[in-house]
C-alpha cells in the first residue's frame, strides 16, 4: 500500500511589522516598537511622543489676552465707582430697625404721618373729667409711639410727645421711661401774664375742665407751672417736627433756580430741575436737613461731589456740587450735622448747592417740606 505524506507549510512570519503612520502637524507620532503574537491573544507595546506643540494656545494669543482684559476690567469696577462716581442715583432704602420684632410691630401699629394728625382741640374732651393720673412705662425693643398708644388706649399722638417732652418720635430708645397719662391731652407751661381764662379760651375749653384735670382748687397760676390740657393736641407744625417730617434748610443761601422746568444753563434746552439751587460762597458748611443714614457719598459728572441721605418715612435728600464731603456711606447723621461744604464741582456754573428731596423714589419740591 502506498503511503501518502502531506506537508503542511507553517504560516509564521518572523521579523518586525510596522504600520506606517503619516506625520502631520496636528497629529501624534506613534511608534510600534514590538509585537508579540500568541494564540489566541496578542500584546502590543507602544510609545507616544509629542512632536508638534504649535496647536496649544500661546501666552499672547487672542483668547488669553481677552480673558486677561476681562478679569482686569472687572477688578477695576469698584475703583471706578469710588473715584469717578458712576453710581446709579436710584431709590435707596434703609430700614430704621433691623429686628424682626420691630418689623412685626410696625406692621401692626405703623407710625402715622403728621398730615393725618389734625390739630383737634376740644374734640376729644371726655364727658367726665377726672384728675389726670400717670403711669410709667419702660420702652422695649421694637416699640413705636403708635404701638404704645394703642396699648394704653390713647388716640392722640401729641399726648405722649407733649407729656414726655419728645421732640422726635423716632428717637425713642429701649429702656427709656415714659409717662403715660390716663387721658389724651397736652402739657402747657404757664408763662408770665397767663391766666386760666386765657388758656381755656386758647384751647376752646371750659375753665372747669382745666381745673378738674389738674385738681386745682384755685385759678391762680404761677409762671413755669405745668398744666394738663385735656383733649388738646399739638399744632400741625409741632407734630411735623416731632414726627421727623420737618426739614431744615441745609444752608442759608440765595435761591437761584427753583424746582420744576427751566432752561438748561449750558444748552438752553428746557429741562426738568429735580431740586433747588442755593447760591453760597465756596466752603460754606452744609447741614443735614433731617436725621438719617448716608446712603451714597461720591462723585458724578452731573452732581460733582454729592451725598444722599436716607430718612425715615421713605424720604431721601441729595446734596450736590460740594467742594468736599465730610461723611461716609453708612454713617448715621443727626439733623443739623455738617456733611460737607459748598462748591462748584460737576455740571455747575458757579458756587452753589443743589438740594433735592425724594419720597418713595419720587421727587418733591424741597420748599414744600422745608421750614
Amino acid at each position: 500500500m502506498d503511503v501518502l505524506t502531506f506537508l503542511q507549510p507553517e504560516n509564521s512570519v518572523s521579523g518586525r511589522r510596522v504600520s506606517p503612520v503619516p506625520q502631520s502637524r496636528s497629529s501624534l507620532a506613534l511608534s510600534l516598537q514590538g509585537e508579540e503574537l500568541s494564540s489566541p491573544s496578542y500584546s502590543v507595546r507602544a510609545s507616544v511622543s509629542f512632536t508638534d506643540l504649535s496647536c496649544l494656545p500661546a501666552p499672547f494669543s487672542f483668547p488669553v489676552i481677552f480673558l486677561f482684559l476681562t478679569v482686569f476690567v472687572l477688578a477695576l469696577t469698584p475703583v471706578a465707582q469710588s473715584k469717578l462716581g458712576y453710581y446709579r442715583l436710584g431709590r435707596v432704602e434703609f430700614p430704621s430697625e433691623f429686628s424682626a420684632e420691630t418689623a412685626m410691630r410696625s406692621l401692626v401699629s405703623p407710625e402715622r404721618e403728621s398730615s393725618s394728625l389734625v390739630s383737634n382741640s376740644g374734640l376729644n374732651l371726655p364727658t367726665s373729667i377726672q384728675a389726670i393720673q400717670y403711669e410709667k412705662y419702660n420702652v422695649k425693643n421694637g416699640d413705636t409711639v403708635s404701638g404704645i398708644m394703642a396699648r394704653f388706649g390713647l388716640q392722640n399722638t401729641g399726648t405722649l410727645l407733649s407729656v414726655n417732652n419728645i421732640d422726635n418720635a423716632r428717637r425713642i430708645r429701649t429702656g427709656q421711661v415714659l409717662k403715660i397719662p390716663s387721658m389724651d391731652g397736652v402739657l402747657y407751661r404757664v408763662a408770665k401774664g397767663d391766666s386760666l381764662a386765657g388758656i381755656a379760651a386758647k384751647y376752646k375749653l371750659p375753665v372747669t375742665g382745666i381745673l378738674d384735670a389738674n385738681d386745682l382748687s384755685s385759678s391762680t397760676l404761677v409762671p413755669g407751672q405745668s398744666l394738663f390740657i385735656p383733649g388738646a393736641s399739638l399744632s400741625t407744625l409741632e407734630l411735623r417736627k416731632a414726627m421727623g417730617e420737618l426739614f431744615v434748610f441745609p444752608i442759608r443761601g440765595r435761591l437761584t433756580s427753583p424746582f420744576g422746568y427751566r432752561q438748561d444753563p449750558f444748552t438752553g434746552v428746557r429741562t426738568f430741575h429735580t431740586g433747588i439751587d442755593l447760591a453760597a460762597p465756596t466752603g460754606t458748611p452744609i447741614k443735614a436737613t433731617l436725621d438719617g443714614k448716608v446712603a451714597v457719598s461720591g462723585y458724578s459728572t452731573v452732581f460733582g461731589n454729592y451725598v444722599i441721605i436716607t430718612h425715615d418715612g421713605g424720604y431721601q435728600s441729595l446734596y450736590g456740587h460740594m467742594s468736599s464731603i465730610g461723611v461716609k456711606r453708612g454713617q448715621n447723621i443727626t439733623q443739623g450735622a455738617i456733611i460737607g461744604k459748598v462748591g462748584n464741582t460737576g455740571y455747575s456754573t458757579g458756587s452753589h448747592l443743589h438740594f433735592s428731596v425724594y419720597r418713595n423714589g419720587k421727587t418733591l419740591d424741597p420748599q414744600s417740606v422745608l421750614k
